[in-house]
This record gives C-alpha cells, sequence and structure tokens, in this order.
C-alpha cells in the first residue's frame, strides 16, 4: 500500500517550532547541585577507607603477637579452659620442711630448717645441734654439741639409727676441720652414699644421714641395731674431715 508522500514544513514553521521549544526550554529551572553534601560524603568515605586500612594494620601487628604471647605461655605451662597465668609465690622455695638433699650431697640449712628424710623423718639443726623426728617416736630429739658429750676438739662422729622393717634409718653428727663434700657409710649390706647437713658459716660440724635397706638377716643376731659399721666425710679434695668406725 503506498502511504502519500508528505513534503516537509515550509520554513516559517520550522522556525517557529525551533522557538516554542527554546520557550519550553528557558522555562524549565534546573535544581540546584548539592555540593556540600557531596564533600560530606566524600570525607566520610575517605575517613572509612582510613579506618578499614588502619584495623587492617593493627590485625597485621597483631597476628604475631598473638603467637609469641602463646609460645610463651606454651613454655612455662599448658592452660586450660578456666586457668590463668599466676605469678610465682614470693614465698616459693622457702616453705617448711623442705624437701631431702639427694643422696651423697652437701646442703647449707638455715637454722630450724626442717629437712624431710622420708614421711615422719625430718632433721633440722641450730646452732645448738642436731634435732629429728621419726614416725614410731612421740615428740622430736635432740643430740647437743655445746654440752661436752661430745669431743668438738678432735674429729669425730656420732651415730643414731633405727629400723622399721628392713628399712633403717641412720645419722649422727660430724665435726672436724675442712669443707665436707661426701659421706661414705658402710653398712652390714654394703656401702651407701649419705648426705650431709650444714650451717652456714663453717660453724666446724654438720649432721650427716642415711636410710638403707637391709634385710633382717643382714644384721647382727637380726637385732634391729649395728647395721653401722663405719662413716667417713670426705672434704672436696678427697681428704678425711672425720672417721669412725662402728664395728664391735
Amino acid at each position: 500500500m503506498n502511504h502519500p508522500f508528505r513534503s516537509p514544513p515550509p520554513p516559517a514553521e520550522a522556525e517557529r517550532l525551533r522557538e516554542v521549544f527554546a520557550e519550553a526550554a528557558y522555562d524549565v529551572t534546573p535544581s540546584v547541585v548539592p555540593l556540600a553534601a557531596i564533600e560530606r560524603e566524600g570525607r566520610l568515605r575517605r575517613r572509612r577507607r582510613g579506618a578499614a586500612v588502619l584495623v587492617a594494620a593493627c590485625g597485621v601487628l597483631l597476628v604475631p603477637l598473638a603467637v609469641v604471647v602463646f609460645r610463651t605461655g606454651a613454655a612455662q605451662e599448658p592452660s586450660g579452659p578456666g586457668s590463668s597465668v599466676r605469678p610465682p609465690s614470693p614465698t616459693a622455695g622457702t616453705a617448711s620442711p623442705s624437701p631431702s638433699a639427694p643422696a651423697g650431697k652437701v646442703r647449707v640449712v638455715a637454722p630450724g630448717e626442717r629437712v624431710t628424710v622420708s614421711p615422719g623423718t625430718r632433721i633440722w639443726l641450730t646452732e645448738d645441734g642436731k634435732h629429728w623426728t621419726e614416725p614410731d617416736e612421740t615428740g622430736s630429739q635432740f643430740r647437743s654439741v655445746i654440752d661436752g658429750n661430745l669431743d668438738m676438739s678432735s674429729p669425730g662422729i656420732s651415730l643414731q639409727e633405727s629400723g622399721q622393717g628392713d628399712v633403717y634409718f641412720l645419722s649422727g653428727i660430724f665435726h672436724g676441720p675442712g669443707e665436707p663434700a661426701r659421706v661414705t657409710v658402710t653398712t652390714s649390706a654394703g656401702d651407701v652414699d649419705g648426705t650431709a647437713l650444714v650451717l652456714a658459716g663453717k660453724p666446724g660440724w654438720g649432721v650427716w644421714y642415711a636410710r638403707v635397706k637391709v634385710p633382717r638377716s643382714a644384721t647382727p643376731d637380726g637385732t634391729m641395731t649395728g647395721v653401722t659399721e663405719r662413716v667417713t666425710v670426705h672434704d672436696s679434695a678427697g681428704r678425711v674431715v672425720a672417721t669412725q668406725d662402728f664395728t664391735p
């Protein structure tokens, strides 16, 4: 179907249309651009980006710190739920009674410091002598170094021994010149290393002790005594500080 050809509007009419559109465009008032709001939004976004970068940087720094804290805590003691790390007590290591020193050692003790030899058996030294307790005894026992019963002018060793079953507690006072470093106790069951306790200040005497397991068949006549045969105290150079033979 053929459409009738429409000729363009005459120039006068086209000019008139342009004028109408121009007037309509001039009548439209554009809205004010919100410059202040745009500036505020820009500042807010920059702050947010800065805060995000700061948080990320803090996270990077805190991760190694957390690893260091964990390793430090693991090196001390494991922690579990509800546990907390406590600082060491200012009195740690000064509790009384204190444990016994290993056999064959010399230990310097404070006056009155209780040394645990075994359950119920403790020894402590004072300036006037040796004190000790035993499981079968009520109260404490005492041996003086100032009452004249020991000749402190020459080297010597005293002996007290008691037994429970086949375990014997041997102890005494030694005195003589030199620094004690080792105690050897010869018993009916063989030689054992003794332990020496001394007071600070080189008082010239100390206490030795040892625990030894001796079958009743190895004791003289099956009695509870007579286990100790000889006690010798040496200094660090191997010289004899004091020695005593206890065989009949």
